[in-house]
Order: structure tokens, then C-alpha cells, then sequence
């Protein structure tokens, strides 16, 4: 093994930890700690890049397209459920109040780090949803779909590979409590079951901000209760 790749392990395994320990240090604004989780996973991708170029990584070329039509006709039908989906449910809470209660009541029950993580003012909800969620999408479907479910694959049963890459994608939220662990597990499987299934590493990249989109454009409407209310925050 290369040690760029030993050296990248090691930053995969050690950041979970990091993470927690940097946490009281966390900045009071959204804004800032948006860019902070922006600039690290972009350091490690290119790292991650970087070392592929260079032949470092046991691991092929990821495939961008699905290899069958009908394969990207499945995905822009996926897409297009997820997209009328997320919709229908800010329509729901724009109309009403009930539902935005048991919305923020969900938020609130799993934690103040992730209630403190999603964003709250139109600048907070636009930076989430362009840079935040694009950020995500992209630097974590190519570290734990593309590189590291590839490598675990080619040492252990393909099943256990898809465990161990989403028990791992899981802990790096382990700042956001133990709760948020489990649940992103849960959605870095799927994600892996999207990525193995299209053969399509492009449509894992954007389901997942698809996903993180829906989780601020929710909670962003739930707490300000209306589409057109006028909201001067900044």
C-alpha cells in the first residue's frame, strides 16, 4: 500500500475524533462553520484526487454515467420524485402551522447540534443549499461511495464493504450526536445501494444534495413559517 494511501486512511479514520474535540470550539455563526465543513471536505477530496492521479489508490476510475439508457432514465425519474417530493412538502408546511410545529418538534428532538447545524435566515439557507449541500454531495460521494467502499470491497465481502464505508460515513456527523450517527449510516447505505446499483458515482453525487437540500429547505420554512414572509436576517 502507497503510503499517500495509508496517509489518507488515517485522515478518514482520525477526523470523526477530531471533529468531536474541535467541537467547543465551534463559531457562533452558521455562515462560518458552513465554510469550515466546505474548506475541509474539499482539502481531503483533493487530497483524494491528487493521490489517485499520482497511482497511489487501489482503486479504477469511478464511472460517471450508468453504463445502460435506461439506467439514466431511471435516474431522472428518481430525481424528478425526489424534486416534486420536496415540493410537496414545503407547500404542506407553508399551509400549515400544525405541520410546521411537528416539523421543528422532530428537529429539536434530535439534538441541538443539528438543530445549530441547519440553517435558520435566507443567507444561512442560501449558503446551505450552494455550497454546503453541493460541497457534501460531491466531496463525500467520492470519499465513501467511490474510494473507500472500492477499496474496502477489494479486502472483504462486498456486503461488509458497504457496512463498514456507511458506519464510517456515519461517525464522521458523530459531532451531531450519536442519534444523527445512526440515521446518516442508515442514508450512507442507501446512497452506497444508489452508487452499486446506477454503476453511476454522477447520480450518487446528486441524490445526496438532493437529500441535504431537503433537509434545509425544511427546516429553513418550518422556522419561518411562510415562502413570502419577508425576512431581513442576515
Amino acid at each position: 500500500m502507497e503510503s499517500l494511501e495509508l496517509a489518507l486512511l488515517f485522515v478518514l479514520l482520525l477526523l470523526p475524533v477530531v471533529d468531536v474535540l474541535l467541537e467547543r470550539f465551534k463559531s457562533k455563526s452558521k455562515s462560518v462553520e458552513y465554510i469550515k465543513i466546505s474548506v475541509v471536505l474539499w482539502s481531503i477530496t483533493i487530497f483524494l484526487i491528487y493521490s489517485f492521479y499520482e497511482g497511489a489508490l487501489s482503486v479504477n476510475n469511478p464511472n460517471f454515467l450508468p453504463k445502460s439508457i435506461w439506467k439514466i432514465y431511471a435516474s431522472l425519474l428518481l430525481f424528478t420524485t425526489l424534486i416534486l417530493y420536496l415540493i410537496y412538502v414545503v407547500a404542506t408546511i407553508y399551509n400549515s402551522e400544525k405541520v410546521r410545529q411537528q416539523v421543528m418538534g422532530q428537529f429539536q428532538s434530535a439534538g441541538d447540534s443539528v438543530l445549530g447545524l441547519l440553517p435558520e435566515t435566507r443567507k444561512e439557507f442560501l449558503l446551505f443549499t450552494l455550497l454546503l449541500s453541493v460541497t457534501a454531495g460531491i466531496c463525500e460521494e467520492l470519499i465513501f461511495r467511490w474510494y473507500l467502499y472500492s477499496f474496502l470491497e477489494g479486502q472483504v465481502h462486498w456486503l461488509i464493504a458497504v457496512f463498514m464505508s456507511s458506519l464510517l460515513f456515519g461517525l464522521w456527523h458523530l459531532y451531531l450526536g450519536w442519534g444523527y450517527v445512526v440515521k446518516t449510516s442508515v442514508m450512507g447505505a442507501i446512497l452506497c445501494g444508489v452508487y452499486l446499483y446506477f454503476e453511476s458515482i454522477l447520480i450518487a453525487i446528486i441524490a445526496h444534495i438532493l437529500m441535504d437540500v431537503y433537509s434545509g429547505a425544511i427546516a429553513y420554512y418550518a422556522r419561518n413559517g411562510s415562502i413570502y414572509v419577508p425576512n431581513n436576517r442576515s
